[in-house]
């Protein structure tokens, strides 16, 4: 039937079974046949049929509507795996470890191959620009240059708090309580910079104590401060010693930008992020 309804909807455009049957390359006759064989399949009529020309009746133009979409993503697919042997991808550490592996099974079926790591999602930009990568995530960048680009998710930050403080037994905190106690952040990049806003805006002047991101979640178990770590890794992981609890009113946040080389790899990169 597939074959039947991509030669109705050829149909539908030209509006004319004599140009769909050249743009299909099969003869009229055929086509007329097909699409008798489909109304029988279908059990009513797609076509009001006359000497000027055919007209789609209202159940054949509510059928094309809602098909016309349909085969256009299928064409989208199909094309690109005529033009990509495989998909090439820029990623973070991070994000390999806690974000793909939710969609192994879309990526495995789309060739996909994490061909470039990076520790700075921003060091993959230039790979990007050089048609060295076809698409990667890059945090807290919503632009840049000719590159295509999409809002993926936003992650909130939660706060990692060592179990022997008095904050450890509440089922949230404010930021103003977190801010009391020694911070445990990351020497540069967009968290270091939010929490350094914060604490100038309100002149706080606790301990900061800067640590690589991956060993933050370390130094708060052995009750050295609090450090903030991504909902999106939180969710995946427990740690001895450590409680993880939401902030009122979510003031850390990063936004993930899925980014591509051509619109039609971010379109297909998107579907591909979609549970």
């Amino acid at each position: 039937m597939l074959q039947k309804l991509k030669y109705f909807i050829e149909v539908a455009q030209q509006q004319s079974f004599t140009k769909a049957a050249d743009t299909l390359f099969i003869s009229q006759p055929a086509l007329s046949k097909q699409m008798r064989l489909l109304e029988e399949e279908l059990g009513f009529s797609l076509f009001n049929r006359s000497v000027r020309g055919v007209k789609l009746t209202e159940k054949g133009k509510g059928l094309y509507q809602e098909l016309r979409p349909l085969f256009t993503e299928i064409e989208k697919t199909v094309t690109h795996y005529q033009g990509h042997d495989k998909v090439r991808f820029g990623s973070t550490p991070f994000l390999s470890s806690y974000f793909l592996h939710e969609f192994y099974g879309n990526l495995e079926r789309a060739n996909f191959y994490v061909t470039a790591i990076r520790d700075d999602s921003q060091d993959l930009l230039p790979l990007l620009e050089n048609d060295e990568i076809d698409g990667a995530i890059i945090q807290d960048v919503p632009t840049y240059k000719k590159l295509r680009s999409t809002l993926l998710f936003k992650d909130e930050f939660v706060a990692a708090i060592p179990v022997s403080f008095h904050l450890a037994s509440k089922e949230e905190v404010s930021i103003d309580e977190c801010m009391m106690e020694t911070q445990i952040i990351p020497p540069e990049g967009s968290l270091s910079e939010q929490i350094r806003a914060i604490r100038n805006e309100h002149h706080y002047k606790g301990k900061i104590v800067e640590s690589h991101y991956h060993a933050m979640a370390g130094l708060v178990s052995l009750g050295v401060g609090i450090a903030y770590l991504p909902s999106i890794m939180v969710k995946q992981i427990e740690y001895k010693g450590v409680v993880f609890l939401p902030i009122q009113r979510s003031p850390l946040v990063r936004h993930m930008y899925l980014y591509a080389t051509t619109l039609e790899m971010l379109d297909y990169l998107q579907r591909l992020f979609t549970k």
